[in-house]
């Protein structure tokens, strides 16, 4: 296809930032809650990326607040603007289905947002669709199996390969493109059009050919209680992955909710070792419990897939975190 362009926002020098990448570790990990969000941040951004994490704090909050256990993951890969932007991508695009096909290996019955900013919203796209602009050997995650089926949500934003006039685009942004996916990519990636939002507003330089860079940086400045809303009411209407259990009928028991599944506690009323009655009742939605020391191994991953020569880079992203 075309030459892809890297595009630009340059802003000013980011040494500092630099220095950030290298030193801040991704969160490779998450207890099986009832929602886990996979984040894939933007270039040149360090993991945990204050641009972004708006969102889970906010669709974590929301969905606590209804009694429900809520973590994320961070995708790896590099972001490092004097990198190949096209092994970035397809290291990501590789990492990111391994993380999450392993993570649904370990906890079936949680269900997955997906949510990946500029660089990264390329590289949610192309786990879920194969690859839009970079030659991959990936046709994406399917729908209607695991993990692809664990997707309760994907949003991407400022997405290089946003294409216009799609049913899941909003913002005014949404009749405009600047390098969109090619027609097989799009039609696997429109396989999830039901649970898919694409934010692109008008004068983004990236997803709209635009040439304001305010407008590809405020995205979750304004619109994260929109998205997080949206995501955590797209997760309450996914149907449950795993069957709920049936309760004995001759057991008389409290059913406790609690992010690593469902547990029965019964209580024989003959019974010699039955708790007083002034013992506290137990709660019905059980606290977090402290992260796993060790990741998730999704290692070792594949070898690095080649990529089309014509995807060049021309011009440098540069992002600016105070």
């Amino acid at each position: 296809m075309s030459s892809i362009i890297r595009n630009a926002l340059a802003l000013s020098a980011i040494a500092a930032m630099a220095v950030a990448q290298d030193t801040t570790a991704p969160k490779l990990d998450a207890p099986c809650a009832d929602a886990v969000i996979f984040m894939a941040r933007g270039n040149n951004a360090p993991y945990h990326d204050w641009r972004t994490f708006p969102f889970v704090d906010a669709t974590c909050g929301k969905l606590r607040a209804q009694g429900k256990t809520c973590d994320y993951i961070e995708i790896v890969f590099e972001t490092m603007m004097n990198g190949d932007f096209c092994t970035q991508i397809g290291t990501g695009v590789r990492n990111g289905q391994s993380q999450i096909t392993a993570f649904n290996k370990k906890c079936p019955c949680t269900h997955i947002i997906l949510n990946g900013f500029s660089q990264g919203a390329w590289i949610a796209g192309d786990i879920l669709a194969g690859p839009g602009g970079c030659s991959q050997i990936t046709t994406g995650l399917d729908p209607t199996s695991a993990p692809g089926n664990a997707i309760a949500a994907a949003l991407v934003w400022g997405d290089v390969m946003h294409v216009a006039n799609q049913p899941y685009n909003v913002l005014d942004g949404s009749d405009l493109q600047k390098d969109g996916r090619s027609a097989d990519s799009l039609a696997r990636l429109n396989r999830y059009a039901p649970v898919l939002r694409s934010y692109c507003a008008k004068g983004d330089p990236i997803c709209a050919n635009g040439d304001d860079v305010e407008k590809h940086l405020s995205y979750f400045e304004l619109y994260t209680d929109d998205a997080s809303t949206w995501a955590v009411g797209k997760l309450n209407d996914a149907a449950p992955l795993c069957a709920a259990p049936t309760p004995s009928p001759s057991a008389s028991s409290t059913v406790v909710a609690s992010s690593v599944g469902v547990a029965a506690a019964t209580a024989a009323a003959s019974s010699s070792a039955a708790a007083p009655s002034s013992a506290a009742a137990p709660s019905s939605v059980a606290a977090l419990p402290a992260y796993p020391t060790s990741p998730v191994y999704v290692a070792p991953f594949a070898a690095p897939q080649k990529y089309d020569d014509t995807c060049v880079p021309r011009m440098k992203i540069k992002y600016v975190y105070a």
